[in-house]
């Protein structure tokens, strides 16, 4: 019988931890969708850095405060290896179905952590578990998937329900206020004739 949730895989990986974390991430991404500034330089690949950061930097200092007992960190680099539990847990951005090479590379403290996690037997011992970020053309996010990847596969690929955790006006959230907007203007492109000089 194929497994659908997380917490089939390893009874650390509960819905609601893995809520808690996506919260953060998103916030995080959230926070540089608002402090996106075009004029000032901003353009898709600083406010990457920035959304990768401000979630690195809420992870970490969960972490660091003690906020959640069930939350570690492995690697605090730029790579990011964090623990659900036991469980070695990585971030990335796009799509759960088409994991990158990097986003599947797995570090070697990282795969130490799983044959300490899971028996050789368990079905979940050799998934590189991930949150995949899927963003909008702004770069706010559409959806959280929590997901075991073995190679290119998504074997486990949850849709995590962040909206009940978020703050007011993020993702997932109704808007408290709506926006009148003039009806388009419809009409076939004009096309520039170039002549030769």
């Amino acid at each position: 019988m194929a497994k659908s949730y997380p917490w089939e895989y390893h009874p650390h990986l509960t819905e609601d931890r893995i809520v808690a974390v996506a919260c953060l991430i998103v916030d995080g991404r959230q926070a540089a969708v608002e402090r996106f500034d075009e004029e000032a330089g901003d353009n898709g690949w600083t406010l990457g850095c920035c959304a990768f950061q401000y979630g690195r930097a809420r992870i970490l200092r969960a972490v660091d405060d003690g906020t959640h007992d069930w939350l570690g960190v492995i690697d605090r680099s730029l790579q990011l290896i964090f623990t659900i539990g036991e469980v070695p847990v990585r971030i990335y951005r796009g799509e759960a179905e088409e994991p990158t090479i990097r986003t599947m590379r797995q570090s070697r403290n990282e795969l130490r952590q799983l044959g300490f996690s899971f028996d050789d037997r368990d079905e979940g011992h050799d998934l590189a578990y991930r949150f995949a970020i899927e963003t909008d053309i702004d770069g706010s996010v559409l959806a959280v998937k929590f997901v075991g990847l073995r190679g290119e596969t998504a074997t486990l690929n949850w849709d995590v329900p962040i909206a009940a955790g978020l703050r007011s006006g993020a993702v997932g959230r109704p808007a408290t206020e709506t926006v009148e907007l003039d009806a388009p203007t419809i009409g076939v492109r004009e096309r520039e004739i170039k002549t030769g000089d």
